[in-house]
Formats: C-alpha cells, structure tokens, sequence
C-alpha cells in the first residue's frame, strides 16, 4: 500500500529546525549546509501548501500549523529509530539530551562540562536552552532542569539545589547602598517573569521605575557589571561575577534573602529504565551542585 506523505528529508529538515528554531544549527545536526536545510524546508512549505515558520532575524518561529504538526513529525521519527533497533539490533552513541535554563546553563553548568568530559569522553551530551516544554513528552529530552516552588511536583521532579537572593552591583553603586532604604534609590534591574521580587525583596512597593527590564538572570548580571544598575539574583547565578570581583555584594552576606523556589530535575520516563548514561549524568549533577558553595 502506498504512504501518501512528503519526502522524508524534508520532513527530518522541518523536524530539527523547528527544535532548533534555526537552520544553522539544523543543519550541523544533520551534516548539511544552512542552505540546503532551507531549501528543504521552502519545499515541505511548497508541497503542504501553507507557512510552517516565520523568519525573525536569525531565528525561526514555528507557525500555528508547524506547532500541531511536530509533535507527529518527531513522534514518527522516534518511532522509526526505535523499531530499527529492536529488529535490527543497531546500537548507537552513547548520549544524554538534556534541557536546562538559559541563566543555569551559562552561569553554572557550561563551565562545568570540561569535568563531565574528562570523565565520560564517550558520552554526548545535547543541550537545549529554549523554553519549550513540550520536548519532554514528545520523547526528545531525557532530564529537564526546571524552575520550582520548593515542593515536590506531580512531574516527578526531584530537587536540585535550594537558593538564597542576593543584590549585586559595581563597587562605585555598591558604596551608596548599605542599607535597604539606600538599595531602593539606586538604579534596579527587573527581571520579567520571576516570583522573587524587588519589592518583596526590600518590602515596599513604593519603588522607582526600574532602570532595566530583562528575561534573563544572565543578562541581569551583564548589566549589573557594566554598572548600569542593581541586579537581584540567585547566589547561585552571582557567584562567578562575587568570586572574580567583577561584581559584589550590594549589602552585607546577612542581608541575603532565602527564597522558596528552588531548582528541579525532571528524569523522562522509560518502559526500560533510564539508560546507564542518564543516569551517570543524573548523578553528577547532584554531586556538582552539592559541591558548589551556597
């Protein structure tokens, strides 16, 4: 019987981009040129008759449409890989695919991997900074690090690593702060979306506009060291800008505040078990982060 469906590479050509969200990395993935990944991609479009990304810039935003058809997309392909090892008994590469914050991954874990590396040169590792959740259910992560509220969740998380905030600034800002009331004058960095607040943080709510507005922890922490203002962040996220003194503490260590949330890891379940290698890597990162001074 005939299968009515596209030429499977552009099918694989749709399938990394839109996890990628470029073509550029689609394509070292998959050993083509950025171009050819995007010819391919043109063709899918041209065969299905609708826009499967819009192009911003340097990088791609799946449509609507793309969104409701990648999950099929991805769950075939893992199909595919699945049953051609089991008849066929191929074994690949051994491999971790983890998901993990942007801030976390820049901040704490990439100066890290030199370790894991010396240990396990034999296994990958991919890493996905994006904010796709959905990349767990569809089979393509096997550990999420994720934000949490301190509590253990329904997903299975287990918990990484408990946090405590701290303000974080220049030395020339740093001399006129020394004290809360002094802290609230001074230019403060926003970082959108996070429960931990500057006003929960100072206790008031009558504070001035902030000077900036960010998505990230790290790009709080850039600002900050440009001098450009205060950022109130994890210590975990400070420690590298407090230990080469490129930034310091904004007031005195007593004044840091504990907060509830903490950081999660989420383990992909497995009719097998996780693999030997997951659970290597598991394991490393709880000895890491145990390691690293609060």
């Amino acid at each position: 019987m005939a299968h009515s469906h596209p030429p499977l590479p552009w099918l694989r050509a749709f399938e990394a981009s839109a996890r990628h969200r470029s073509f550029t990395l689609a394509a070292a993935e998959l050993g083509l040129t950025p171009a050819a990944v995007s010819y391919q991609v043109r063709a899918l479009e041209a065969e299905l008759g609708y826009p499967l990304f819009a192009r911003k810039n340097r990088t791609l935003e799946p449509t609507r449409l793309a969104e409701l058809y990648l999950p099929f997309v991805a769950r075939a392909f893992a199909e595919l890989s699945r049953a051609t090892d089991e008849v066929f008994g191929r074994q690949g590469p051994k491999a971790v695919r983890l998901r993990c914050l942007p801030s976390v991954a820049q901040l704490w874990l990439i100066p890290r991997l030199r370790g894991w590396q010396a240990l396990h040169p034999e296994v990958q590792i991919t890493l996905n900074v994006g904010s796709w959740s959905g990349m767990m259910d569809q089979g393509q992560l096997d550990l999420d690090i994720r934000y949490g509220d301190g509590t253990p969740g329904e997903d299975g998380s287990e918990p990484l690593r408990a946090e405590r905030l701290v303000a974080v600034c220049t030395a020339r800002l740093a001399e006129k702060a020394g004290s809360k009331a002094a802290l609230a004058a001074l230019p403060l960095i926003d970082i959108l979306g996070v429960a931990d607040t500057w006003e929960s943080f100072l206790g008031t709510r009558a504070l001035p506009p902030p000077a900036y507005r960010v998505d990230q922890s790290a790009v709080a922490l850039g600002l900050a060291a440009e001098g450009l203002g205060v950022a109130l962040v994890w210590h975990l996220f400070a420690a590298p800008y407090l230990a080469d003194g490129r930034l310091m503490r904004a007031l005195p260590e007593a004044e840091d505040s504990p907060t509830p949330h903490d950081l999660r890891l989420v383990m992909a379940e497995s009719g097998g078990g996780p693999r030997p290698e997951v659970l290597l890597f598991r394991d490393w990162l709880f000895a890491e982060m145990a390691a690293t001074p609060h």
